[in-house]
């Protein structure tokens, strides 16, 4: 089961990633080649100009949302990012003193330890909601998309990583 969630916790990083990455290079695009490149050509050959003003007009629709979205999206890169590294036990520890400890000693802070993440991570969850909640249908200022849809990655990932933290201890249980 925690397969199938962290595939599709990879595939939804990879989807909000590419849509991010695509944004940005249709900005880009935009930016330097039709309001910069093209528009000079314009300045010479008249005969382009409705193409110019159609391509352009086309783009900004679009690229007006392309500054904001990518940032937003980023956050659903970095908390589903940070679910899967805990899944992986790829955050950062350090364990040389609990390694030092005896196993029951080790339980025991491996214990405390689970237990302040997951109070954070319920907190987090609480809070995120309520948020969501309070202002989550305020749209972004470039489009009309409530910030609620940004902001949902908060608890989804608080959940997910409070399954993550708990599935840790009871299965490093079955280690020690």
């Amino acid at each position: 089961m925690l397969r199938m969630i962290d595939r599709a916790a990879e595939a939804l990083a990879i989807i909000a990633f590419s849509v991010s990455s695509a944004f940005v290079c249709l900005n880009v695009l935009n930016r330097y080649l039709v309001l910069g490149l093209f528009r000079d050509l314009v300045k010479d050959f008249e005969s382009l100009r409705p193409v110019y003003f159609a391509v352009r007009d086309l783009l900004s629709s679009v690229v007006v949302t392309a500054d904001e979205v990518p940032g937003l999206l980023l956050v659903w890169v970095a908390f589903l990012g940070a679910y899967l590294a805990m899944r992986r036990e790829g955050h950062i520890a350090f364990d040389m003193v609990l390694e030092s400890l005896p196993k029951s000693g080790r339980r025991i802070v491996e214990g405390i330890n689970t237990l302040l993440i997951s109070g954070f991570l319920v907190m987090l969850g609480w809070q995120s909601v309520r948020m969501i909640r309070i202002s989550g249908a305020t749209e972004i200022e470039t489009a009309e998309i409530g910030q609620g849809w940004f902001m949902l990655i908060l608890p989804v990932a608080a959940v997910l990583m409070l399954i993550a933290v708990i599935h840790r201890f009871v299965g490093q249980k079955g280690q020690s």
